[in-house]
């Protein structure tokens, strides 16, 4: 009786230390690096209306995880706005959940059972007419 009961406890302890793994590992937000082919001195870049100002590249930001893409607009003097979206794609961290419909949950309103698409994107500026 009393190893069943520690058994128990264990599968318990163990279920309560998985629930949300990705959400652990991964965090809600991934690391995303953007880049120029075109030298430009200053740039700012808007990703879901946040506004990074005077920056140069490459520059790595952390973007929002979750099911909808995430908007990007890149700006230079005297070029033309770029406009990018971040697609998402399933994170395979979040397996490790297994059968804890809590751990997907938690997941899911994290954003973590997603990652982007890409961690690298080229942006190319074009001269303003």
């Amino acid at each position: 009786m009393k190893k069943t009961t520690s058994l128990f406890i264990v599968a318990v302890l163990c279920m309560a230390m998985f629930t949300s793994c990705a959400t652990i590992f991964c965090g809600s937000r991934a690391k995303v690096t953007f880049d120029s082919s075109t030298q430009v001195e200053k740039a700012t870049l808007t990703i879901d209306g946040n506004k990074y100002r005077n920056i140069t590249f490459p520059y790595t930001v952390k973007v929002r995880r979750g099911f909808d893409y995430s908007d990007v607009k890149a700006e230079a003097e005297g070029y033309e706005p770029v406009y990018i979206q971040v697609y998402k794609t399933f994170n395979p961290v979040s397996i490790i959940n297994l059968c804890d419909i809590l751990g997907w949950g938690i997941d899911a309103a994290t954003g973590a059972i997603t990652k982007p698409e890409k961690k690298y994107y080229e942006i190319e500026f074009e001269e303003k007419k």
